[in-house]
């Protein structure tokens, strides 16, 4: 993640990990990184990261468990998930593969 300083660092963290969430990147009731282990990734200081994942649950990204961590709340919906397939298999088709390819493997993994 790179920081840039048109807001604070704890608002830029927030977007970056709730961008992750609504690509389904973490799912629901799935565990967040630390913020002891965010911090150390991100050179921040944790109560930065404190802030931050404060915020993700005021918006309604996330539940904290006392004693326990964070953990995801929202889910991503049935349209946005499907949205997010049809960008991998657009990007796949643009790089080359053909739909057979694609249609072929996906078959062979499910046997």
């Amino acid at each position: 993640m790179r920081f840039n300083g048109k807001s604070p660092i704890f608002e830029q963290i927030a977007q970056y990990y709730e961008a992750l969430i609504d690509k389904g990147v973490f799912v629901m009731n799935q565990e967040m990184p630390s913020i002891r282990e965010v911090a150390l990734v991100e050179m921040v200081n944790p109560n930065t990261v404190q802030r931050a994942f404060t915020k993700m649950v005021e918006d309604g990204y996330l539940r904290a468990i006392p004693k326990k961590g964070f953990y995801v709340l929202k889910t991503i919906s049935e349209r946005d998930r499907l949205n997010l397939l049809k960008e991998k298999l657009t990007a796949l088709l643009k790089e080359g593969y053909s739909k057979e390819e694609i249609i072929k493997t996906l078959e062979e993994d499910n046997q």
